[in-house]
Parts: C-alpha cells; sequence; structure tokens
C-alpha cells in the first residue's frame, strides 16, 4: 500500500522522513503533500503556520530532497472556493499552473472544477488528485471527476471509510478510467457535521489570509458535539494502522495521513505507527483533532481551574486552550473495538451495531469541559 503524508514546511521533516523510509514495512512511503510556497491567488486549504512560505526556487529545491528518496510529491491547490472566477487571482493562478508544469512537481490536488479544466490547458502533463473537499460520495460524483482530463486519483468523502463495500465498487468504477481511489486514515471528523461545508470555506480563506480572521475554528463545534453524545466517536471515519491491509485487498490505491499543521516529531510518531502496522494505544491520539501525544496530562482539579475569563482575553488564549482540549477531555476508544464492523451509514441503518461502552469518558471532566466549552461559545466564538 502507498502512503501520502503531510508536508509541515520544516526543514527538518527531510531528515525525519528519511528515517521512516528507511523502516522495513509492508508499505511504502509514495507520495507527500502540501504547499509550502506563498499563497496569494489560490487556497491550499491550510495555513503556512510555520514561515511565511517558500518561494519557488526553495520549492523545487525541496521537491527533489523527497524524490531523492523515491517520494513524488502532491502539491495541494485544494481551496474549494471559484477565486479564478475573480480576475485579478485569474493570471496569477494560470501562472502559478505554467510554472508547475516545469517544474518536478507530478501530482496537483484540487476541489474546484474550474481551476482542473485550467489545469488541463496550462499544465496538461500534470496528474490531478480530487480533493476530498469535492465530496465524492457516490459512484454518480466519482464518474463526474473520473470523466475530466487527467484525474488520477480521487480522494473520496468521510462519508466513505468505513463503507468497504462502496469503496470496492468505486474502485471497479475507476478501473474503467483509469482512477485511483485514495482514503485518509486518521481524520478526526465526523462522518455527517452541519459545518462541514463552512469548515472547508474557512479553511480556505485561512491559508490566504489566517490573521485577518477571527479565531473561531469549527472544530469546537464537532468536539463538543461528540462529547455531548460519546458514541459519536464510535463513527468517527478512522482507519487503524493494523487495518490499512483490508483497503489494500479491495484495491484502494493510497492512504493519506494528515495533518499539515503537526509537528516533525508528531508526524514521524504517527506515519511510523502506520508503517509498522500497529498501535495499541487509544486511535484518537492518531487524528490531528483529538491527539494527546505531547500534551502534558491534567487532573481533574487542574480542568477544573482552567481560567476561562483569562482564555478569552487574546487570540492566542483561545487558540492555546483548543491546543490542550483533547488533554481536558481525555477521552479514549477501547483498543479492542472493531471501528469496521459496521458501515458508518448511521442515517439509513437503525441496527444500533455500536457498542458505547467502547468510549472511555470521564463523567466529572465531561461535565466541566462542556460547561467551558457552553462559555466560550457564549462569550467569545459566537458574541
Amino acid at each position: 500500500m502507498k502512503l501520502v503524508i503531510p508536508d509541515n514546511n520544516d526543514p527538518e521533516l527531510p531528515v525525519a522522513v528519511n528515517r521512516l523510509v528507511a523502516r522495513p514495512s509492508n508499505h511504502i512511503i509514495g507520495e507527500i503533500y502540501g504547499k509550502p510556497t506563498k499563497t496569494k491567488a489560490m487556497g491550499s486549504g491550510r495555513a503556512n503556520l510555520r514561515s511565511n512560505g517558500l518561494d519557488n526556487e526553495e520549492m523545487v529545491k525541496r521537491v527533489l530532497q523527497f524524490k531523492e528518496m523515491g517520494i513524488e510529491y502532491d502539491y495541494t491547490l485544494n481551496g474549494i472556493l471559484p477565486r479564478a472566477r475573480i480576475l485579478e487571482n485569474r493570471g496569477q493562478i494560470i501562472e502559478e499552473l505554467e510554472w508547475l508544469e516545469s517544474s518536478p512537481i507530478t501530482k496537483v490536488t484540487i476541489a474546484n472544477y474550474e481551476v482542473a479544466k485550467l489545469a488541463e490547458k496550462y499544465a496538461p502533463s500534470m496528474d490531478l488528485a480530487i480533493s476530498f473537499f469535492a465530496g465524492v460520495k457516490s459512484k454518480k460524483g466519482f464518474i463526474q471527476w473520473a470523466q475530466l482530463q487527467n484525474v488520477k486519483e480521487i480522494n473520496t468523502d468521510v462519508a466513505t471509510y468505513r463503507n468497504l463495500p462502496l469503496l470496492e465498487d468505486l474502485v471497479n468504477t475507476g478501473k474503467k478510467t483509469d482512477t485511483d481511489v485514495r482514503v485518509i486514515a486518521n481524520l478526526g471528523c465526523m462522518s455527517d457535521c452541519a459545518r462541514k461545508e463552512e469548515h472547508a470555506i474557512i479553511k480556505d480563506m485561512a491559508s490566504i489570509d489566517r490573521e485577518n480572521l477571527h479565531y473561531a475554528p469549527c472544530t469546537y463545534f464537532c468536539m463538543k458535539y461528540n462529547l455531548e453524545n460519546p458514541e459519536e466517536f464510535l463513527k468517527m471515519p478512522l482507519i487503524r494502522p493494523e487495518d490499512v491491509k483490508k483497503y489494500d485487498d479491495i484495491g484502494i490505491a493510497s492512504v493519506k495521513i494528515v495533518d499539515r499543521v503537526q509537528t516533525t516529531p508528531w508526524i514521524e510518531q504517527v506515519v511510523g505507527y502506520y508503517l509498522a502496522e500497529e498501535f495499541d494505544g487509544n486511535i484518537l491520539d492518531l487524528t490531528c483533532t483529538y491527539t494527546r501525544l505531547g500534551l502534558e496530562k491534567r487532573t481533574t482539579q487542574q480542568v477544573s481551574e482552567v481560567d476561562m475569563k483569562r482564555v478569552m482575553e487574546s487570540r492566542a488564549g483561545v487558540l492555546q486552550y483548543r491546543e490542550i482540549l483533547p488533554e481536558l477531555m481525555s477521552v479514549s476508544i477501547d483498543p479492542e473495538y472493531n471501528l469496521l464492523a459496521c458501515h458508518n451509514t448511521c442515517e439509513s441503518c437503525r441496527s444500533g451495531c455500536y457498542d458505547p461502552s467502547a468510549v472511555k469518558v470521564d463523567p466529572k471532566r465531561r461535565e466541566i469541559v462542556l460547561a467551558q466549552l457552553n462559555r466560550l461559545e457564549s462569550e467569545y466564538l459566537f458574541k
């Protein structure tokens, strides 16, 4: 199985990736994805947190570093807003596509139909991968994208990840157009979220200018929702490292591991688990949303002592609270729980096949954190 790993724009990441490539594994690190270059006209779905971005020459050098390890670069232009419709942006987007055509980069991930059509003309040799932001979760949607020129891979929607029969059907559909299927292993999202599209738009906007946005991450919504309804944690579209082979068996071409905003040690640790096909801990720790890896442990008393007034005094305070929130919540899923026991199509299935006891939540901590989140909503997020 090919693993696709994130580029966090850290100069030390190639060193860590080189160590990962050297590990014995049934899988290979075949691609790395990201957009470390400066973003002005076309969103990338993530903000550059560690620098102002590389120039094109620096980017080429970075791409060649990974190529020397046998890893191709997947350049991420997966903002969903139709920015090419803005005339002052259109020329810059075309210019970026033309640069990609001349670069050693071989693949571009996009979520915008118009950008895919522009790529046909201005970057005709580039392979296109369709972003999961495109929301492909049916044969009809898959075929519409697969019929576009140069589309070689489709990242399907989160609602498909635990539905192996549907994924196998999409794999077979893709064989007719030489289009592969990719899934994401460790995305900490709900399968059916009321703020899904809004979240994608905000990510797009933040990748252009995050400092000008009111800091109110949509993840506060899903984290609170899941904490209010703990059984929802069992419905998340997660793939355990030891289950990756089952996706390989049905023909999934690659498994993507997120996230570009994580630190290099975190990326190395999590990718390492997937290379080893083994992890006996809390699966939530492998997600970008709920990970507690690297966080300082806190007692229930310490959780109760968090000063929410001080938290809400600044953007930095709210950001810091978000970073420690997984530890405050301290939720875990039993390592023995079989995530693939159901297809995760709960809206059409009433069998109730999940076991709520597989979620471990401390009632007192839950009560304290929910009160904190309610206050954060009323006094900061939606004030």
